[in-house]
């Protein structure tokens, strides 16, 4: 139990890391989920040990003050972001430890269907949020 609950929270923090780091973008983009898995999908998998569900709104309040926070998260909304992501957070077996990082097809990480990469689907959204509020990443 005790592993499990490392691993979540070492995943909440590498969420919460890329997304006040600018810097972070490339190093966190190996995060995978399931993009056409529906919100009760989601919380099914969360109960596994291989999946973890992340609540944006959570992680930005948790590096922001109040109002930049509410910037932030208005403008990532406003834009279509999702209010969570379930990402995989085990290793995948044969796949040096991810999901969806072996696949060769361009722009295959981003296409809404199946296994997508957080940052190549939203990244641009996650980012352009901090910039619209002028919170500088870091």
């Amino acid at each position: 139990m005790f592993s499990r609950t490392m691993v979540k929270v070492g995943a909440g923090v590498g969420l919460a890391a890329a997304l006040t780091l600018g810097s972070g973008m490339a190093a966190y983009a190996h995060e995978c989920y399931n993009a056409n898995r529906s919100d009760k999908g989601n919380q099914g998998a969360s109960n596994s040990q291989a999946w973890y569900t992340i609540v944006v709104a959570d992680e930005v309040s948790a590096g922001l003050d109040a109002e930049d926070a509410e910037c932030v998260l208005d403008a990532y909304y406003g834009a279509g972001g999702p209010a969570t992501f379930t990402i995989h957070v085990k290793g995948a077996n044969g796949q040096d430890g991810t999901i969806g990082e072996a696949n060769p097809v361009e722009g295959k990480s981003s296409d809404g269907k199946g296994i997508d990469h957080v940052f190549d689907a939203y990244g641009g959204i996650i980012f352009g949020a901090y910039e619209a509020c002028g919170v500088e990443f870091g």
